[in-house]
């Protein structure tokens, strides 16, 4: 499998992403069977259109999944939706205006992936995980319609879809008392076996495209 592996880089005055993390520790030991691409893009509106989709559009991938942060939750989420809605969490609250991502959209897209069998997969991996359904209004939501819109016009229904991940314990120092958090061996154990797990169901749906 040709994966396209995706995550923002550190935001909100952290100086690290559990994402960021995930993806470079995956690409210096990727999974077997896996031709993996990583991309770390800057935290704005837009980087997702401007970075990502044109490694799409090269037609080298087969499968693209999205990591990023959600600090505030306990599990790796995975998402079921994203919403055609961006909310600038960098600014002040008075300042906060929704914008469409995409203004010729549909209100909400999908992942592509068995969403309930990939978090069982995961949890049998004594990795915390649940299915989501939001990925809020940020950068991270930002991903799934854009991708998601993009693949439906291009690519079509290639395995694709985002996961959220918690802090890391080295994030919550100067946090409040019990912040959530959750070790990167744990974090990493669970994006191997999501990547395992679409590297199988890449095999089973289309089997030219898997990579020996």
């Amino acid at each position: 499998m040709r994966l396209l592996l995706t995550g923002p880089e550190p935001f909100g005055g952290e100086s690290v992403n559990p994402s960021g993390e995930v993806v470079r520790a995956l690409e210096a030991d990727t999974p077997p069977d896996v031709e993996l691409t990583t991309m770390i893009f800057a935290v704005h509106f837009r980087s997702v259109a401007n970075r990502v989709l044109p490694a799409l559009d090269s037609g080298a991938h087969d499968a693209w999944l999205g990591v990023g942060e959600a600090g505030s939750r306990p599990h790796v989420s995975v998402e079921r939706i994203g919403i055609d809605v961006f909310v600038d969490a960098a600014l002040p609250v008075s300042q906060r205006d929704e914008v469409p991502i995409r203004e010729d959209g549909l209100d909400d897209y999908f992942a592509r992936m068995p969403l309930q069998e990939l978090a069982s997969t995961m949890r049998d991996a004594r990795v915390p995980t649940i299915v989501s359904n939001t990925a809020e209004t940020y950068c991270c939501n930002e991903s799934l319609p854009t991708v998601q819109h993009h693949l439906a016009e291009t690519r079509g229904a290639i395995p694709s879809g985002f996961i959220h991940l918690p802090y890391l314990p080295d994030q919550v120092a100067n946090k409040l008392a019990g912040t959530l958090l959750m070790a990167l061996a744990t974090q990493l154990l669970g994006i191997r076996t999501a990547i395992e797990a679409m590297r199988e169901l890449v095999a089973a749906v289309t089997p030219e495209l898997a990579r020996a």
